[in-house]
C-alpha cells in the first residue's frame, strides 16, 4: 500500500514537473517570440529602442517585424545568457517584405494599406522596391522620410514662395488611387483650399481645366523656368492688336491670375484719367483687344526630372 501510494506520488509529481516545464517553456517562447523586453535587454539604451517606443509602431513587438532564423536565435540566446552582445556578421534580425504586408495589405483598418496606391504601384509593384528601401529610416524615427526619396531621386527643391518646406507626399500623394504620381490639378485644389491660399480664385469652373503643372514648375531650376508661360499656348498675343502696345505685355496686370479674364478695373488702373469718359460703357465696347487666335492645346506638364523620375513618375 505504502509503495502504491508513493508510486501514485511520484507520477503525480512528474505530472507537475512536466507541465511547469511545458508552461514555463511556453512562456520563455513567447517572450522570445513575441515580447519586446528580450530586445530591451541589450537595446534599451539604443536610440532605435526610445524612438520605436514613441512611435506610431508601438503597439507592435519588435519580433513582429525583425525575424531570426533558428541559427540567430540560438546565438542570441546563448550571447544572453553569457551576458554578451551577439556576434557573427550582419543583422541578427532583418525585416522582411512580408513583415510589412502583415499588416498593410491586410485589409486591417487599424493600419494604412498600400493596395492599389498610386505611390506604391510605381514602387512596388513596377519597380519591384523593397519596403525597406524607403522605409527603413522613418520605421523608427531616425530620420524625416523625404530624406528616403533623396536617396533615389535627389535633391528636388522646391522654389515657389510658401510650398518650400512642404514634404514629398504633399503634393505627390502616395496613398490616393489615382493613376501616375504627378500633382493633378484635383490634388492641388484640395491643398491650396485646406490651407485657405486664395480659395475663391481655384475654381473648378475656371477656363482652364488642364492641370496646374501646364504652368507652375514648383521644381524649377531657375527663376525664368519658374514664370508663367502665357505665351507658350498664345504666341500670337504680342502681334495682335492692343496686345501689341509696350504697356499691354505683361499678361498677369490685366488677367488676373486663374480667372483670366480681364475687365475695367484692370484698364482704370493704368487708365485711372479715362475711367468716366466712356458714359458707363464698358472699356471693351470701343477698344477691342481681337486678332490673337484661338490657343493652342495645352502641353504637356514641364517636369525636371532625373533618369528614375522618368520611369517612376509616369
Amino acid at each position: 500500500m505504502r509503495r502504491r501510494t508513493s508510486l501514485h506520488l511520484l507520477i503525480a509529481g512528474s505530472v507537475l514537473a512536466l507541465a511547469v516545464a511545458l508552461w514555463g517553456g511556453l512562456r520563455f517562447k513567447r517572450y522570445v517570440d513575441e515580447d519586446p523586453g528580450l530586445c530591451a535587454q541589450c537595446h534599451r539604451a539604443s536610440p532605435e529602442f526610445a524612438l520605436w517606443n514613441r512611435g506610431s509602431h508601438r503597439g507592435v513587438a519588435c519580433q513582429r517585424c525583425h525575424h531570426s532564423t533558428p541559427g540567430q536565435g540560438l546565438a542570441m540566446l546563448r550571447a544572453f545568457l553569457a551576458g554578451k552582445a551577439p556576434g557573427g556578421k550582419g543583422k541578427h534580425a532583418e525585416v522582411k517584405l512580408g513583415s510589412c504586408a502583415s499588416c498593410h495589405l491586410s485589409h486591417d483598418p487599424r493600419w494604412p494599406q498600400i493596395e492599389g496606391s498610386r505611390g506604391h504601384k510605381v514602387h512596388v509593384e513596377k519597380q519591384h522596391i523593397e519596403c525597406v528601401k524607403c522605409h527603413a529610416q522613418a520605421m523608427h524615427g531616425f530620420a524625416p522620410a523625404v530624406d528616403a526619396c533623396r536617396s533615389c531621386h535627389g535633391e528636388h527643391a522646391i522654389r515657389v514662395v510658401g510650398m518650400q518646406k512642404l514634404h514629398c507626399f504633399t503634393c505627390h500623394n502616395f496613398l490616393s488611387h489615382d493613376s501616375g504620381l504627378r500633382p493633378t490639378r484635383a490634388d492641388c485644389l484640395r491643398c491650396h483650399r485646406e490651407n485657405g491660399v486664395a480659395p475663391g480664385r481655384f475654381s473648378d469652373s475656371a477656363p482652364m481645366q488642364f492641370d496646374c503643372a501646364a504652368c507652375h514648375h514648383p521644381h524649377a531650376k531657375s527663376a525664368a523656368d519658374e514664370q508663367v508661360p502665357c505665351l507658350r499656348c498664345h504666341p500670337g498675343v504680342p502681334r495682335a492688336g492692343l496686345h501689341a502696345a509696350a504697356g499691354h505685355r505683361k499678361c498677369l496686370s490685366c488677367h488676373g491670375a486663374h480667372t483670366w479674364r480681364s475687365g475695367d478695373g484692370h484698364c482704370t488702373a493704368c487708365h485711372a484719367v479715362k475711367a468716366n469718359h466712356a458714359q458707363g460703357k464698358r472699356c471693351a465696347t470701343c477698344h477691342g483687344f481681337h486678332g490673337a487666335g484661338d490657343p493652342l492645346p495645352p502641353p504637356k506638364p514641364k517636369v525636371v526630372l532625373d533618369a528614375v523620375d522618368q520611369e517612376g513618375l509616369k
